[in-house]
């Protein structure tokens, strides 16, 4: 499935952040969102238009990026992708997001977005199992 062009909104959504339990993690400062793979931005809420998201990991091997995220919802991780691969695309040939659902226990869809130089962003949801 290609995926088209997107804005990548910053607006806060106050309300959708009150309802939800921070787990003791922040909000985003500015600075964050100018090093997505900084410290920084390890330790942190950043806002998506459909609630809010966080990176739970990443990992880079030889130039493809690898990074895990958690967002209140999955239909954000075409932006939150879109996010990475206009900071990152200069270093990395192809660039991969998992999403899963925020606080997801057991079974829970995931949402891969990839992004190719030569193939551009495509998307595939599937069901994780949980881990025995």
């Amino acid at each position: 499935m290609a995926i088209g062009p997107m804005g990548c909104a910053t607006a806060r959504h106050p309300s959708q952040h009150a309802l939800a339990s921070d787990m003791g993690v922040p909000r985003c400062p500015a600075e964050a969102a100018n090093d997505l793979l900084s410290v920084s931005a390890l330790q942190c809420w950043f806002d998506a238009p459909h609630g809010r998201w966080r990176t739970l990991s990443h990992e880079s091997h030889f130039a493809v990026l690898v990074v895990h995220v958690e967002a209140s919802h999955i239909r954000d991780t075409d932006i939150i992708a879109r996010r990475f691969v206009e900071r990152e695309h200069d270093s990395f040939s192809e660039i991969l997001i998992y999403a899963q659902p925020e606080s997801a226990t057991g079974a829970a869809k995931i949402r891969r977005v990839s992004w190719t130089r030569a193939e551009g962003f495509e998307a595939l949801e599937f069901v994780a199992s949980p881990e025995h």
